[in-house]
């Protein structure tokens, strides 16, 4: 079964749990209408599952949904949406 992804806005964090571990992405929002990707992580215990790449989809779903534009320091999120052309036409 797949685990979901739960979206804390208050702490601008996306993350699941997994046997007591926990894979989670960050972000801010410096402006209206814009999130900055801080951090994706996936503790070794959970690696090798795509749970990184879940996290950023779900963020990229909602900033789409959203109208939103993208920016990221996070290499793996950077990597991902430099890589996906509807996710790189989103960045600011």
């Amino acid at each position: 079964m797949t685990q979901e992804i739960a979206h804390d806005p208050a702490r601008q964090r996306y993350s699941v749990v997994i046997g007591g571990a926990e894979a989670y992405l960050t972000y801010e929002r410096p402006k209206a209408g814009h999130r900055f990707i801080t951090h994706t992580v996936v503790p070794d215990a959970l690696g090798g599952q795509g749970l990184g790449k879940r996290l950023v989809q779900r963020v990229m779903a909602d900033i789409i949904a959203g109208g939103e534009t993208v920016s990221s320091t996070c290499w793996f999120a950077k990597g991902l949406i430099d890589k996906t052309p509807e996710w790189a036409a989103r960045r600011s």
